[in-house]
């Protein structure tokens, strides 16, 4: 829970941020009666990251340890956050709440085995202004604001139709399965697990799981929440379509298995809360607790 006039601060640890869209998402946030600081470094640019990792590393520290800030907003995704994870202490940082999605699953996977806390898997500061939908900003808005949001709607897909409960780990595929055999990897024991993912085709889509798999991430989940998969679409003239390869790469677990949830990169980006717990079933994803 953020109170009224609470300082959020806005870094960008991975991609080069949209300037006009972060400005809008100032804009907008500001009007939910919240201060906004950007970080220092937040224009710089080197290569296709916002910066050098140095000085990523050194804005996403002071973001997460600064006297006066109460939450951090990443400004976008893209790939760098795994860049600062080696610089990130493993004890002493408070649970300040941090959003973000896309690339921020790298920076969760930390903060989720070091401190903890409000970790809400949500759309990129840049993006909330201009680029998700009225539900997606008014869901995150409700979220900050400390009241109760509603379950994420979920279908079936596979495996056991019954509810199950769990820590709630995850987020973006890709960024997970990289995490494979670093101190960061996904820890899915008692866990439900979420996955989402953009611009993969089905190929790759299944190697991603199989990384997963394979290396042990997800021995011992609980379940599994599918987010949306945007253009992770077969090649024209393919014989099978992405729900194939996803149900062949998941039934082996024999856990239940739902998707349809409204998260991940498309304009319906619905947040929830890492390392928190919650229940998978026929009400969707719910968390019992707000930010």
């Amino acid at each position: 829970m953020l109170k009224r006039n609470a300082t959020i601060a806005v870094v960008a640890p991975a991609g080069i941020p949209q300037l006009a869209g972060v400005a809008a998402g100032v804009r907008l946030v500001k009007s939910w009666g919240y201060e906004v600081v950007l970080a220092p470094n937040l224009e710089k640019q080197h290569h296709f990251t916002a910066g050098t990792a140095e000085v990523r590393t050194q804005d996403l520290l002071w973001a997460l340890s600064a006297e006066g800030i109460d939450a951090v907003w990443l400004a976008r995704g893209g790939y760098g956050c795994m860049h600062c994870l080696p610089s990130l202490p493993s004890e002493g940082l408070d649970g300040r709440p941090v959003l973000g999605c896309s690339d921020a699953t790298a920076l969760f996977a930390a903060l989720v085995k070091s401190r903890g806390g409000k970790l809400v898997h949500g759309p990129m500061l840049e993006t909330i202004a201009t680029k998700v939908d009225d539900a997606t900003r008014e869901r995150i808005r409700a979220m900050l604001a400390g009241e109760e949001v509603a379950a994420i709607p979920a279908q079936h897909f596979a495996g056991p139709k019954e509810e199950v409960h769990g820590r709630v780990v995850g987020g973006n595929l890709c960024v997970l399965s990289s995490l494979a055999g670093t101190p960061w990897a996904l820890d899915a024991r008692g866990a439900i697990v979420v996955l989402e993912e953009v611009t993969e085709v089905p190929y790759r889509v299944d190697r991603l799981i199989m990384q997963l798999r394979l290396s042990g991430a997800l021995d011992g989940a609980v379940g599994i929440a599918l987010g949306d998969f945007v253009k992770c679409d077969p090649p024209e003239g393919a014989r099978y379509e992405l729900t194939d390869v996803l149900r062949e790469a998941l039934e082996p677990l024999g856990l239940p298995v739902w998707s349809r949830l409204t998260l991940g990169h498309d304009k319906r980006n619905l947040a929830f809360c890492i390392g928190e717990e919650g229940s998978l079933g026929p009400g969707g994803l719910s968390q019992a607790r707000s930010v």
